[in-house]
């Protein structure tokens, strides 16, 4: 299965880069997803408990199941004021 990942912020400087194509061995949860993204950069594993993931433009449920060709954004939190 290959999907887009876009990393912003923290989750971009982590993996290396702010977008890539990515290939994955089938249909996963996001909550699989999360575990598949330690293991392949595991740079990125520290910042996962704070990381938004959303799949097509929309914050997704860790149940949700991503698909072929789906865009996988990783949104770290934000501050400001």
């Amino acid at each position: 299965m290959h999907v887009r990942l876009l990393a912003f912020a923290s989750a971009a400087q982590a993996i290396g880069t702010a977008a890539c194509d990515w290939q994955l061995p089938g249909e996963l949860s996001v909550r699989e997803l999360r575990q598949r993204l330690a293991v392949d950069f595991p740079a990125l594993a520290p910042l996962l408990p704070r990381l938004a993931i959303a799949v097509e433009g929309t914050v997704a449920d860790p149940a949700a199941v991503v698909r072929d060709g789906a865009e996988i954004a990783l949104l770290p939190p934000v501050s400001g004021g």
